[in-house]
């Protein structure tokens, strides 16, 4: 039977008994009536589902779980009482041998499919070290309105839905948030120091942010923890700089967390619900907080980004050395450097590494790592990459003509002109680094077109039970 025979029977608001395939890159369960494809939230592969339909499109629909007709061998009960609202932990009720598996899979399919690569060399997915309390940062927005649960509109009780709420954004749903009690993505201490920062705002004369006319005080919180060291950090970023909110926040705050090794206040003007601030005033502490990798120590700032899960970002730098084959001579570029961690990683095994960084604040952050650590054979460059590095000659004739490339950008990929200046640096070996399969299959398909060959592929798992996976690519010049 053909897609045009099925597509008539399939109706928003029907009810279906549908068996679980597969899952999506995304995390959503995939269910075929012939080749017509299903996509079912919260669903795991071998459960048979009863479902509605939601969403009808021309080549998919949408469907929310109804009831259980089978459980899946793999599902596990999930242990955040916020999972089924807030949209992080899509798999957390999937068995973890599994989602490697998947992960497995799906990058394979992009690569091959998206980006019509084949015979490269391709190896499983590296597990997580560990798959709870792994992220080191967590970054939380205010809000007015928060999201009310499929559960609680159900209850028919009265519910708070004006007030002061903090915790994560529900998908799709700036304006309002998760009001976050417990996530087991990071350690416990980070959801007790986030009450409090919600009661002494809801004690305050200040109105929370919104995001529809982008007025009121309360902005984000912020808190990083470092791995291998006892470094706390806490930023509270709001619109403006209050004295006597901060002085209120660092007493109560240390009153009850000494730990606290770095209490920021920043502010921002900017109407992005993105936590990067323009002015920052430390109330308690350091500026900035510690942390190691290898041999490696790193300071990390309010602003900085740094890889979140610190202990799988050592397996995912030893997979970048071995990919890279250092002999010891090489000149190396270092593109979306950051704080310098793959720069300082690699430093000791090339003759120079020259990182690229559009963050002024990271580029300072990579300077003092490379003090700290008393490593002299690295250079770090600000300016906007798509700029900076297309200035090619001037570069080279700088810095030399890079053996190796190491590209680590953010989810978005690449800008064009960046990729056009690579091909023009034209290294030997390139070593891309992704955090998104689907970008990184598009920008290597560019440069395969330029004359590099992909030869090898490994997935990283630094994200346990969401659907995000790292990617480390390599690519030869024939």
């Amino acid at each position: 039977m053909t897609n045009d025979l099925v597509l008539p029977n399939v109706k928003k608001g029907q009810e279906l008994e549908l068996t679980v395939e597969s899952l999506a890159f995304g995390g959503q369960g995939v269910a075929k009536i012939n080749d017509f494809v299903i996509f079912i939230d919260h669903a795991v592969p071998g459960q048979q589902l009863t479902v509605r339909i939601v969403k009808k499109r021309k080549s998919y629909a949408v469907a929310r779980i109804l009831d259980v007709i089978q459980q899946s061998d793999d599902y596990v009960e999930p242990i955040c009482s916020h999972f089924l609202d807030c949209g992080g932990c899509v798999t957390q009720h999937y068995q973890y041998a599994e989602q490697i598996k998947t992960k497995t899979e799906q990058v394979k399919d992009i690569i091959t499919r998206l980006g019509g690569f084949s015979g490269f060399e391709f190896s499983p997915t590296l597990p997580s070290v560990n798959t709870f309390y792994y992220r080191n940062k967590m970054e939380f927005s205010f809000a007015r309105q928060r999201w009310i649960t499929q559960k609680e509109i159900e209850s028919g009780e009265p519910l708070d839905k004006e007030g002061y709420f903090l915790g994560m954004h529900a998908r799709g749903f700036y304006e309002k948030v998760i009001d976050l009690k417990e996530c087991h993505l990071a350690e416990p201490v980070i959801a007790q120091i986030l009450s409090k920062v919600r009661s002494i705002a809801a004690s305050s004369i200040y109105p929370a942010y919104s995001t529809q006319d982008h007025t009121g005080f309360w902005r984000f919180l912020v808190i990083r923890k470092s791995a291998n060291t006892d470094d706390l950090m806490v930023n509270i970023v709001a619109s403006k700089y209050d004295k006597e909110i901060a002085e209120l926040l660092k007493t109560e705050l240390l009153k009850q967390f000494p730990q606290i090794t770095s209490l920021l206040f920043s502010t921002t003007k900017s109407k992005a619900s993105v936590a990067f601030s323009e002015a920052e005033y430390v109330l308690h502490g350091k500026p900035v907080i510690y942390e190691k990798l290898g041999n490696y120590i790193f300071e990390i700032s309010g602003n900085s980004f740094f890889q979140t899960n610190t202990k799988q970002a050592e397996k995912l730098y030893d997979v970048v050395l071995d990919y890279a084959e250092f002999k010891g001579n090489e000149t190396v570029y270092d593109l979306y450097c950051g704080a310098g961690t793959i720069s300082l990683y690699m430093s000791n095994y090339v003759n120079k590494v020259v990182g690229f960084e559009a963050i002024e604040s990271a580029v300072q952050n990579a300077e003092k790592n490379a003090a700290l650590n008393q490593v002299k054979n690295c250079e770090f460059v600000l300016g906007d990459l798509k700029n900076q590095i297309e200035e090619t000659d001037e570069i080279t004739s700088r810095y030399g003509k890079p053996d190796v490339l190491i590209i680590d950008p953010p989810r978005a990929g690449m800008h064009p002109k960046t990729v056009q200046a690579i091909k023009r640096l034209a290294p030997q070996r390139i070593v891309h680094v992704s955090c998104n399969p689907t970008t990184l299959a598009r920008d290597i398909k560019e440069l395969a077109e330029d004359g590099y060959k992909l030869l090898k592929l490994q997935p990283v798992d630094m994200f346990p039970h969401t659907a995000h996976v790292e990617v480390v690519a390599l690519l030869v010049k024939e």
